[in-house]
Protein backbone atom coordinates (compact mmCIF):
# COMPACT_ATOMS: atom_id res chain seq x y z
CA UNK A 1 0.00 0.00 0.00
CA UNK A 2 1.51 3.49 -0.23
CA UNK A 3 1.11 6.66 1.33
CA UNK A 4 -1.45 7.69 -1.28
CA UNK A 5 -3.45 4.93 0.00
CA UNK A 6 -3.85 5.77 3.76
CA UNK A 7 -6.50 8.35 3.75
CA UNK A 8 -5.30 10.42 6.67
CA UNK A 9 -1.16 10.50 5.83
CA UNK A 10 -0.77 14.19 5.23
CA UNK A 11 2.95 14.81 3.98
CA UNK A 12 5.04 18.25 5.27
CA UNK A 13 7.84 19.50 4.23
CA UNK A 14 8.37 15.55 2.95
CA UNK A 15 7.76 13.97 6.19
CA UNK A 16 4.63 12.35 7.74
CA UNK A 17 2.46 14.64 9.38
CA UNK A 18 2.05 14.09 12.88
CA UNK A 19 -0.29 16.83 14.07
CA UNK A 20 -4.15 16.67 14.66
CA UNK A 21 -6.53 15.55 12.41
CA UNK A 22 -10.01 17.17 12.83
CA UNK A 23 -13.75 16.69 11.74
CA UNK A 24 -14.30 20.14 9.66
CA UNK A 25 -17.77 19.28 9.01
CA UNK A 26 -20.10 16.48 8.26
CA UNK A 27 -22.63 15.55 5.36
CA UNK A 28 -25.68 13.96 4.45
CA UNK A 29 -24.79 13.01 1.02
CA UNK A 30 -21.46 11.77 -0.19
CA UNK A 31 -21.78 13.70 -3.32
CA UNK A 32 -21.82 16.75 -1.23
CA UNK A 33 -18.80 15.33 0.76
CA UNK A 34 -16.78 15.14 -2.14
CA UNK A 35 -17.56 18.64 -3.96
CA UNK A 36 -16.65 19.97 -0.36
CA UNK A 37 -13.48 17.63 -0.72
CA UNK A 38 -12.59 18.74 -3.74
CA UNK A 39 -12.91 22.42 -3.69
CA UNK A 40 -10.31 22.22 -0.60
CA UNK A 41 -8.18 20.21 -2.92
CA UNK A 42 -8.51 22.79 -4.88
CA UNK A 43 -7.25 25.15 -2.35
CA UNK A 44 -4.00 23.32 -1.84
CA UNK A 45 -6.07 22.13 1.63
CA UNK A 46 -5.35 18.38 1.99
CA UNK A 47 -8.29 16.95 3.43
CA UNK A 48 -10.22 13.04 3.00
CA UNK A 49 -13.84 12.38 3.39
CA UNK A 50 -14.74 9.40 6.24
CA UNK A 51 -17.62 7.12 6.68
CA UNK A 52 -18.83 7.49 3.02
CA UNK A 53 -19.54 3.70 2.43
CA UNK A 54 -21.35 3.30 5.40
CA UNK A 55 -23.12 5.79 5.79
CA UNK A 56 -24.08 5.11 1.99
CA UNK A 57 -25.41 1.69 2.57
CA UNK A 58 -26.81 2.54 6.07
CA UNK A 59 -28.57 5.91 5.95
CA UNK A 60 -28.97 6.61 9.80
CA UNK A 61 -29.70 10.06 9.02
CA UNK A 62 -27.44 11.55 11.62
CA UNK A 63 -25.25 12.85 8.75
CA UNK A 64 -21.98 10.81 9.40
CA UNK A 65 -19.80 10.90 6.66
CA UNK A 66 -17.16 13.35 7.81
CA UNK A 67 -14.49 15.57 5.93
CA UNK A 68 -11.55 15.69 7.49
CA UNK A 69 -8.63 18.53 7.43
CA UNK A 70 -5.16 19.04 9.36
CA UNK A 71 -5.85 21.22 12.45
CA UNK A 72 -3.61 23.75 11.09
CA UNK A 73 -5.63 24.19 8.15
CA UNK A 74 -8.65 24.47 10.41
CA UNK A 75 -9.06 28.25 9.52
CA UNK A 76 -8.92 28.69 6.05
CA UNK A 77 -10.58 25.47 5.59
CA UNK A 78 -13.45 27.14 7.68
CA UNK A 79 -13.80 29.87 5.55
CA UNK A 80 -14.09 27.64 2.02
CA UNK A 81 -16.41 25.91 3.83
CA UNK A 82 -18.41 29.03 4.88
CA UNK A 83 -18.69 30.69 1.45
CA UNK A 84 -19.69 26.99 0.10
CA UNK A 85 -22.38 26.68 2.67
CA UNK A 86 -23.41 30.38 1.92
CA UNK A 87 -23.72 29.36 -1.65
CA UNK A 88 -26.02 26.80 -1.03
CA UNK A 89 -28.18 27.96 1.01
CA UNK A 90 -31.50 29.43 0.05
CA UNK A 91 -33.46 32.22 1.19
CA UNK A 92 -37.12 31.19 2.54
CA UNK A 93 -38.59 33.19 -0.17
CA UNK A 94 -37.28 30.77 -2.94
CA UNK A 95 -39.23 28.05 -0.86
CA UNK A 96 -42.65 30.44 -0.16
CA UNK A 97 -45.81 29.36 -1.47
CA UNK A 98 -47.23 32.06 -4.00
CA UNK A 99 -50.77 31.99 -5.25
CA UNK A 100 -50.72 31.56 -9.39
CA UNK A 101 -51.80 34.81 -11.51
CA UNK A 102 -53.73 34.52 -14.34
CA UNK A 103 -50.08 34.35 -16.31
CA UNK A 104 -49.39 30.78 -14.81
CA UNK A 105 -52.86 29.69 -15.39
CA UNK A 106 -52.41 30.41 -18.89
CA UNK A 107 -49.75 29.07 -19.40
CA UNK A 108 -50.40 25.45 -17.09
CA UNK A 109 -53.40 25.17 -19.89
CA UNK A 110 -51.37 26.07 -22.76
CA UNK A 111 -48.78 23.34 -21.47
CA UNK A 112 -51.51 20.78 -20.79
CA UNK A 113 -54.25 21.43 -23.39
CA UNK A 114 -52.42 22.96 -26.47
CA UNK A 115 -51.44 19.35 -27.90
CA UNK A 116 -54.83 18.29 -27.36
CA UNK A 117 -56.78 20.69 -28.60
CA UNK A 118 -54.70 20.05 -32.28
CA UNK A 119 -55.47 16.20 -31.74
CA UNK A 120 -59.25 17.12 -31.15
CA UNK A 121 -58.64 19.57 -34.42
CA UNK A 122 -57.48 17.08 -36.66
CA UNK A 123 -59.49 13.97 -35.22
CA UNK A 124 -62.91 16.30 -35.99
CA UNK A 125 -61.01 16.60 -39.72
CA UNK A 126 -60.84 13.31 -40.24
CA UNK A 127 -64.07 12.54 -38.76
CA UNK A 128 -65.84 15.67 -41.41
CA UNK A 129 -63.87 13.86 -44.08
CA UNK A 130 -64.89 10.33 -43.58
CA UNK A 131 -68.69 11.47 -43.18
CA UNK A 132 -68.37 13.24 -46.59
CA UNK A 133 -66.87 10.46 -48.14
CA UNK A 134 -70.03 8.39 -47.16
CA UNK A 135 -72.31 10.91 -48.27
CA UNK A 136 -71.22 11.04 -51.82
CA UNK A 137 -71.21 7.38 -52.00
CA UNK A 138 -74.98 7.61 -50.78
CA UNK A 139 -76.00 10.33 -53.00
CA UNK A 140 -74.12 8.47 -56.20
CA UNK A 141 -75.56 5.30 -55.62
CA UNK A 142 -71.77 3.63 -54.85
CA UNK A 143 -71.59 1.42 -52.39
CA UNK A 144 -70.03 2.36 -49.17
CA UNK A 145 -68.26 -1.10 -48.46
CA UNK A 146 -67.28 -3.14 -51.57
CA UNK A 147 -68.19 -7.01 -50.65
Amino acid sequence: MTRDDILDYFEEDGAAYRGAVIAIKYFYFESQARLYAARLREAGIPCFVSNANTITAFPLGDGGIGLHVRAIDAESASGIIRELDSNDQTTDEDDAFREADHEDIAYQRELHEGPLRRQRWVLTAIAVIILLVILLRLLTGVPIINL
